[in-house]
């Protein structure tokens, strides 16, 4: 049986062809936008100008070459909160032809050392308030703190007036900034030149390493804005709240926007007085956000206090938004318009889109398939039915195949091969329906992560780390949804052990809480609490039946 196929009927694919290495192409500034014109605005108003991101990226890009030794295709990790250096950063790595790894900010030096060994890590630019994160990190890796040529592997990321220097004599990058400026690599094989490696949590074991090519994000970039069409142009002024160590703050503001001629208003991190008052002083027009945010704009009578009319439309994404939500927002915000997208690390990550001006037609859809990239939906036995919806819609998971899919998994192929068909096609995980007009709606998830808001949680890692807890026999992990936040909380089922068997389950549930958050990123607590259990449902293969949990988990929620 044909697959059945649903494209993009009302955008030109862009050509597939080879645009080169992804700072040229982000830079050939195809909507001719002043030099001198703000890329990035810090919240106090100095800004970061399109030619200083330029300037300042070669330059950097000759000292990662010249002084710290890097040939194209080596890796630096950036472990960092939004900045306006941020982006420069990222320019400068492209421009050399390393590959970046960014790095949850979030991250303990246990969760370091994953992506330093698999990505063989050489250098770490890294906020000054996470120095002691990283040094542990490499240490942990048995790396060491100088590189190979006798320089600091370490070297601070900041946008603050003055440079900075840590107390074990790191510098600030800016230092390595010189008369010198690199011509840009030049990048032949686009299709398989690794630019970033972004690591996504999965069901079981380590994050995976997704291999994103100058040719995925090229594609990707250009597909997005003609798919976006007339809902951006070069003088919106973005809020740039999302991490951009996350793949959707990366690809939006580092990628899309610079490309687009936009400015970027970047916050650090999430705030929301702060949110607000950059709206508010800055008068930006589009903000991307996760469900979570839409909630504190929705609920939080701070709101009340700011003049928010300049936003436009608000675009949600990294989880899915409820209708209610939307219709919240948009009765208490009028002129404001909400819309959805929808990705993966592995799809660059734009794969769908509901432009502003549609979504009220198309409530709770996560849009149309981007420009050049293809969709199809198979069921449980491998059947398409993608075309045989029905009056309700048949549900299927959602494959994607196009030229913004990852190249693969970094060092596992069996990973690689297991979600990617040897035709290319790209199972998400994600399982969908779709209407006539070619509009998908989220509906369920095969895959087993829990997404915190907009972060990935995978319930194996957490329950690895459980399991190392003296008093836990067995521990299953599950989400369970809160309406009050509009994202899952990681909740743990705890057998005890038999010495603790007679503790009381209150303290011991506190207990496993509070040692959890001791060993993990913030994202990964166990907000969603612990319930002490006899026993943990599996399989006969010793599977966990995670379904039996969650449907126990929503019988309780109904009570």
């Amino acid at each position: 049986m044909a697959p059945q196929i649903i494209t993009n009927t009302k955008h030109k694919a862009p050509a597939n062809v080879n645009r080169g290495n992804i700072f040229e192409f982000l830079h050939s500034n195809p909507n001719k936008v002043d030099d001198n014109r703000p890329a990035y605005i810090r919240l106090d108003g100095k800004t970061v100008t399109r030619r200083q991101v330029y300037n300042d990226a070669r330059s950097l890009a000759h000292a990662f070459r010249h002084r710290l030794g890097l040939p194209a295709g080596a890796r630096i990790g950036i472990l960092s909160p939004n900045s306006t250096y941020y982006p420069v950063a990222v320019h400068a790595g492209l421009c050399a032809g390393v590959v970046l790894v960014p790095m949850n900010a979030a991250y303990t030096a246990e969760e370091l050392l994953h992506p330093i060994h698999d990505a063989e890590v050489e250098y770490l630019l890294c906020h000054q308030s996470l120095l002691p994160v990283a040094r542990q990190g490499f240490q942990l890796a048995k790396k060491g703190l100088k590189s190979r040529n006798g320089q600091n592997r370490i070297w601070i990321l900041d946008d603050g007036d003055d440079l900075k220097r840590g107390d074990q004599g790191e510098e600030d990058l800016r230092t390595l900034l010189s008369d010198h400026r690199l011509e840009p690599h030049k990048v032949t094989d686009d299709e398989n030149t690794d630019a970033y490696i972004a690591y996504s949590s999965g069901t079981s074991g380590k994050p995976k390493g997704v291999q994103l090519t100058h040719r995925n994000i090229t594609y990707v970039t250009i597909a997005a804005c003609v798919t976006f069409d007339t809902d951006i142009g070069p003088d919106d002024v973005y809020l740039a709240v999302l991490p951009l160590n996350h793949i959707f703050g990366l690809a939006k503001f580092c990628h899309m926007a610079y490309y687009n001629g936009s400015a970027s208003v970047v916050v650090p991190r999430f705030d929301l007085d702060v949110f607000c008052a950059a709206v508010q002083k800055h008068r930006c027009n589009i903000a991307y956000v996760v469900p979570p945010i839409l909630v504190q704009l929705t609920k939080n009578p701070k709101t009340d206090q700011y003049n928010l009319s300049s936003l436009k439309w608000v675009l949600s994404g990294a989880a899915p938004l409820g209708i209610e939500l939307s219709n919240e927002f948009e009765k208490k915000f009028p002129t404001i318009r909400v819309t959805q997208a929808w990705g993966l690390s592995e799809t660059s990550p734009t794969a769908t889109y509901t432009s502003y001006r549609d979504y009220r037609t198309y409530a709770g859809s996560c849009g149309h398939m981007v420009a050049g990239v293809e969709g199809r939906l198979v069921d449980d036995d491998g059947n398409d039915v993608g075309h045989e919806q029905g009056e309700n819609g048949k549900p299927g998971e959602f494959w994607v195949r196009g030229p913004s899919i990852m190249r693969g998994y970094l060092n596992n192929k069996e990973a690689t091969d297991d979600c990617i068909t040897p035709d290319r096609w790209f199972k998400t995980g994600d399982i969908a329906i779709v209407n006539k007009q070619g509009y998908f709606w989220i509906v369920d998830r095969k895959k087993e992560l829990i997404k915190f808001k907009g972060f990935q949680v995978p319930p194996a890692e957490l329950e690895a780390v459980l399991l190392g807890h003296p008093k836990i026999a067995d521990v299953a992990v599950i989400g369970v949804y809160d309406d009050s936040q509009a994202t899952e909380l990681p909740r743990a089922y705890v057998v005890p052990s038999e010495a603790a068997k007679s503790t009381d389950p209150a303290a011991l549930a506190k207990e496993i809480v509070e040692w959890t958050a001791s060993k993990v990123a913030n994202h990964k607590r166990l907000r969603g609490g612990v319930k002490i259990v006899d026993v943990i449902p599996k399989s006969p293969s010793g599977k966990i039946l995670r379904r039996i949990i969650r449907d126990e988990a929503a019988k309780e929620a109904k009570k």
